[in-house]
């Protein structure tokens, strides 16, 4: 709109950050607590070199590795993704829960939970049923387990970003700012607003606030913010 421009406020590598507080895996929270490189540690684990030797290419391998764990990539996809051999990713995968064993015992714990149960939950309490996971299909059963295991972690990771959605709204009606801040869209991760241009700074902060705040583990949710005259020129 005329006298207005694009505000973006985006999370930060959220559904890792989900993953590290659900599995509590130490080495996950502590990489997020110190703000390293999630990407690059794990290239340094699972290469067995320092985080200064990571490569950009082992570091493109290893971000594959890490979102295909939440996803229950196997070894043949994650060749196929990351451009390696078979043989390379199997031990990629292999050398990975060694080094991240909370993730690998979330993983475990999850798949039984589910088995026991019927259902997966994100971490607001809301349920995901799997009723066919112990099917005599094995096919089946393992495409359940991996739904399984992703939605505890993808789910909680749209929880928050609804909650975010619903707080935001919330300051905006009581603040009586919406003739001058407007949410448009969420996009992944992502929520753009249209704001005046000269919208204070401290609105855009609490909007901020708001969104890193409306969950609180151990990990700390972070948000990017970015402005623009359009959706590609953010900055």
């Amino acid at each position: 709109g005329k006298g207005f421009k694009f505000t973006a406020f985006d999370y930060s590598q959220l559904e890792l950050r989900v993953a590290a507080d659900l599995s509590g895996d130490e080495k996950m929270i502590s990489a997020f607590t110190k703000g390293l490189d999630i990407h690059a540690l794990t290239a340094a684990e699972v290469n067995g070199i320092p985080v200064e030797k990571v490569t950009p290419e082992l570091r493109r391998r290893a971000k594959t590795l890490n979102f295909g764990i939440l996803y229950g990539m196997g070894a043949r996809a994650l060749a196929e993704a990351a451009e390696i051999s078979r043989d390379e990713a199997e031990v990629f995968i292999e050398k990975y829960f060694e080094d991240f064993t909370g993730v690998a015992r979330f993983i475990s714990d999850t798949k039984k939970f589910a088995h026991d149960h019927g259902y997966t939950q994100t971490a607001f309490g809301r349920k995901r049923f799997f009723t066919e996971i112990s099917s005599s299909s094995f096919r089946l059963q393992r495409e359940l387990e991996r739904q399984a295991v992703n939605f505890p972690i993808q789910g909680t990771a749209a929880d928050i970003m609804k909650k975010a959605m619903i707080e935001v709204d919330r300051f905006l009606r009581e603040e009586k700012l919406e003739s001058k801040v407007r949410l448009l869209l969420q996009i992944h991760d992502e929520l753009v607003f249209e704001a005046t241009k000269n919208t204070p700074a401290e609105v855009l902060e609490k909007i901020k606030s708001i969104m890193e705040s409306v969950w609180r583990g151990r990990v700390a949710m972070r948000v990017e913010v970015k402005g623009g005259g359009s959706w590609a020129d953010l900055q």
